[in-house]
């Protein structure tokens, strides 16, 4: 929960994101609830709440990831591990076409799989702010 980060390392996480979901790429202003950090390996997964293990992300992105690792590529039915900021950066894996973001990587695909980064309210949100020179 939001309470269990240190304020200092809470800055760090928003600092380091360009306040910015490390997943979708929203911007903090651009949204309804204020951006989380995210455990990129959950505590229920022995993950520690320190900087390397965290990510800044959107409400959306957050629930849709939940205690997730990885999953199963639509593609090749196996089992891969989800993009990880702190490991990867999104250009490598992500690029976005319109207000779609298209996967160049497994990881990308069970991403956005998982994260349901093309949903119709992303998509949207996403063509309002490149509409208005204010994504990515």
């Amino acid at each position: 929960m939001q309470s269990e980060i240190p304020d200092h390392l809470r800055r760090l996480v928003i600092e380091r994101a360009g306040n910015c979901c490390e997943y979708c790429l929203l911007p903090q202003w651009a949204a309804l609830h204020k951006h989380e950090p995210d455990h990129l390996i959950p505590r229920q997964h022995d993950g520690k709440t320190e900087e390397g293990n965290l990510a800044l992300a959107c409400f959306r992105c957050n629930r849709y990831k939940g205690p997730n690792v990885g999953a199963f590529d639509p593609v090749t039915g196996q089992l891969v591990p989800l993009f990880n900021p702190r490991l990867h950066k999104w250009a490598d894996h992500f690029v976005l076409e319109g207000a779609t973001i298209r996967a160049l990587t497994a990881e990308a695909r069970v991403t956005i799989k998982l994260l349901h980064l093309n949903d119709e309210d992303h998509i949207t949100e996403r063509r309002h702010l490149l509409d208005a020179g204010l994504y990515g």
